[in-house]
């Protein structure tokens, strides 16, 4: 057949899709006790306009996950954008528009219903501990660990949690990162070198993770505090001895809270220098000092080790970790190494860990008994990390409104409500604090308002930058009322 005729056949199927339809009545067609539904033109084009005015704002983690028993593989952005070339830099999405001009409402202030029965009083009174370590910041860093699924992708939400935190209370640097960074991220750019070779985010160390693919898992439950770990052995390259990462924070002003002055290793066995303006520090300890305001260096390790992470840091102020585990629904701590966990959170005065999951087992959720099984796992997660970091506090964020089409309209998934009141229960007989995402975006359908908006991106789960901001903003400003009451 040729090409000509193959187009023309195209072209003709198209056609009679669409005249059907144009002649498809809303609601669908009606034969006996059935219903044939077929989208009207009305729909379609509807879906097409939107789709337009947002194609050249693409954000890559608008793509929605899927979580299948947390084994699901980890996609790159490469292969997530399938061949459209994003601005560069990546997401400039709305950030000429102050974020105080858009509206979305309720966002902290609403009255309490009955499908929203926890008080901000009744949740915030568990960060006691948080508050009351605050006051010791001038002295000695404490740290806030904020583990989620891909909404906190990139260091979104989490970035303005730990600008906001630093300028009240001090400290710098962007706390903890991988050896190997596979996703861009706000705060920071870093990449891998051998033997001074610049290597892809495919090439390079091994690395393991709890989460994700089997095929990453390692036999240990030696993960580390960041779920996942690179291995250096001589298997990088054949007679390799150096394994460099290179990172650079992003800033506008040299003096800035992206700054750091300290770096800690998170390593095993491995030999390590540091350089800094072309000097060469030793790393003695796993806490090595550097020049104030340092926004750029390069880490080098040398022998067969893990790495678990590199910290960014100061010695007094609040410090923020960003741990981002796509697809993850939250149930993987239990299989990581208790030891590495409370040697963490002890070291580093952890005094607060956010929990930020519960998107992932939405679509997948049909009843309210797989909820009731998932919210019973997430109880043994908080409990086993409660047992290894004993003098922090803990904060649920439950999931944000999530949108599916039914009928040609797009509405609130049936379970999210019930999961967002399954996990405020939960969180209340475990005495931990619950930040409701749903509720402060403005609960019910609240999710298309913000598409609408350019806050939620067109798969209506993922916020856009701005949005992503206006979540870390309102998430600070209900934690720091909580202080007061």
């Amino acid at each position: 057949m040729k090409p000509r005729h193959i187009t023309y056949i195209i072209w003709l199927v198209i056609a009679l899709l669409g005249a059907v339809s144009a002649i498809t009545p809303k609601g669908g067609w009606s034969i006996g006790p059935w219903t044939l539904r077929w989208p009207t033109l009305a729909t379609v084009l509807e879906i097409d306009n939107a789709a337009d005015s947002i194609t050249s704002c693409l954000d890559t983690t608008w793509i929605a996950e899927i979580d299948d028993n947390e084994e699901i593989s980890e996609i790159e952005v490469d292969t997530l954008v399938q061949g459209i070339q994003p601005l560069q830099p990546k997401y400039y999405l709305f950030d000429s528009i102050a974020q105080d001009s858009i509206s979305i409402s309720p966002i902290d202030d609403a009255p309490q219903s009955a499908s929203h029965p926890i008080s901000d009083s009744d949740t915030r009174q568990y960060l006691a501990s948080f508050y009351h370590a605050l006051d010791s910041t001038g002295i000695k860093s404490i740290r806030v660990v904020h583990y989620g699924d891909s909404q906190i992708e990139e260091d979104r939400i989490t970035n303005i949690l730990r600008e906001q935190l630093q300028l009240q209370y001090g400290g710098g640097g962007v706390g903890l990162l991988p050896l190997h960074q596979t996703i861009p991220t706000r705060s920071s750019r870093q990449w891998i070198s051998i033997n001074g070779v610049k290597q892809s985010t495919k090439e390079g160390p091994k690395r393991y993770l709890i989460y994700g693919p089997k095929s990453m898992r390692q036999d240990s439950d030696t993960y580390g505090v960041m779920g996942q770990v690179a291995v250096l052995d001589n298997t990088l390259v054949s007679g390799s001895e150096d394994v460099a990462m290179h990172v650079e924070t992003i800033g506008k002003k040299q003096i800035t809270h992206t700054s750091f002055c300290q770096i800690r290793l998170l390593t095993d066995n491995i030999k390590s220098h540091i350089v800094v303006n072309d000097s060469i520090i030793d790393c003695l300890s796993n806490i090595v000092n550097l020049p104030n305001y340092t926004n750029r260096c390069e880490i080098h390790f040398q022998g067969k080790g893990a790495v678990y992470g590199i910290s960014l840091e100061t010695p007094t102020g609040v410090l923020v970790d960003n741990i981002p585990m796509r697809g993850c629904s939250g149930t993987i701590f239990t299989r990581i190494n208790s030891a590495q966990l409370s040697d963490y959170y002890s070291q580093t005065h952890t005094r607060l860990i956010i929990l930020q999951y519960g998107g992932n087992m939405i679509p997948q959720s049909q009843n309210k008994a797989t909820i009731e099984g998932y919210v019973k796992n997430l109880r043994k997660q908080v409990r086993y990390l409660r047992s290894c970091a004993p003098y922090a506090s803990i904060l649920f964020i439950g999931p944000s409104d999530m949108s599916t089409r039914m009928d040609g309209k797009m509405i609130t998934y049936p379970m999210v409500p019930y999961l967002d009141e399954a996990l405020q229960k939960m969180a209340k007989e475990e005495q931990i604090a619950y930040w409701s995402m749903y509720h402060a975006m403005g609960g019910k359908d609240s999710m298309v308002k913000w598409v609408e908006t350019g806050l939620a991106g067109s798969d209506y789960v993922h916020f856009t930058r701005s949005g992503a901001t206006k979540v870390g903003r309102m998430l600070y400003e209900w934690i720091d009322k909580g202080k007061a009451i």
